[in-house]
């Protein structure tokens, strides 16, 4: 019953929005009614608030995003850092010395509250096709630097990562997580990009503190406001929904999630491109979930 939860906490990319990255009327509608309903939305992305603009819009929110797959909680009215988990400049400075020894651009993530900018690109090569185009498409303000140690910024730093094709980054994953261990956490998954962007399958290879996923940050949440974490029920379908999903008092996976996913979820939803998300939200608000 709808009783049941307080808090709605929704992935975009493959959940809210569809394949070509729009958000469909029936899932504003959706996400309207889990309003009127009382709950409390909060997105939650592996993206930064600048890059999930336009779906923020379309869905009017003006709440909390919890972005970089749980690294910064944002205010969304006020484009200002409400929690951060930063990175330590040590951690920072390994996981870039191993790209670059890879020849890959390092794309470090800022908190733009401290920074004044979202990401700092260090190294002498060029931008991946797919970044090129991320960046030409949003509004996202990057500095380019040859070495880490001209970061004006380092205590700012909340992902270090890499755009690259999978055959590429996936090996440098493997070895890349022996050499950090257990002091960050590593994934690396397919990309979001326009199809024309690039001629292969993108990869994103990113590193984070410990700890940091989605659902951390809405423990934390919870914490803060008193909210039982069972009263929240949370939709998603990447690989940093997991814990998100596995935790949440309902978590449910969108039909087309990756297995993990589909495995830590209490329910399966339909398909993001045929309005999984809105199928899910109807079913928790009329009673059936």
């Amino acid at each position: 019953m709808k009783d049941r939860f307080e808090v709605l906490v929704v992935d975009l990319d493959g959940t809210l929005m569809t394949g070509r990255g729009k958000v469909s009327p029936r899932n504003r509608g959706a996400i309207e009614a889990a309003r009127q309903a009382g709950m409390t939305l909060i997105v939650a992305t592996g993206r930064a608030l600048v890059e999930s603009l336009e779906p923020l819009e379309a869905i009017q929110h003006r709440g909390l995003l919890i972005g970089a797959g749980g690294a910064l909680l944002s205010d969304v009215a006020t484009g200002r850092t409400v929690a951060r988990n930063t990175m330590p400049p040590d951690l920072v400075a390994d996981v870039t010395a191993a790209l670059l020894r890879h020849e890959h651009k390092v794309l470090i993530l800022k908190d733009p509250d401290e920074a004044g900018y979202d990401y700092l690109a260090v190294g002498p090569g060029e931008l991946d096709p797919a970044s090129r185009w991320w960046f030409e498409v949003l509004p996202v303000r990057v500095r380019f630097v040859h070495a880490l140690d001209q970061d004006p910024h380092p205590q700012a730093s909340v992902r270090v990562g890499a755009v690259a094709t999978e055959e590429e980054l996936a090996p440098i994953a493997t070895q890349l997580q022996a050499e950090i261990s257990e002091r960050g956490f590593l994934q690396h998954w397919s990309a979001v990009t326009e199809s024309a962007a690039v001629d292969s399958a993108t990869h994103l290879l990113e590193v984070f503190s410990p700890d940091v996923n989605k659902w951390t940050m809405v423990a934390e949440y919870c914490r803060r406001n008193e909210i039982d974490p069972q009263r929240v029920l949370a939709i998603g379908d990447g690989v940093n929904d997991v814990q998100l999903v596995g935790n949440a008092g309902l978590g449910i996976a969108m039909a087309n999630a990756d297995a993990p996913v589909l495995e830590a979820a209490d329910r399966v939803t339909g398909h993001h491109d045929e309005d999984g998300l809105a199928d899910a939200i109807e079913r928790v608000l009329d009673g059936r979930w």
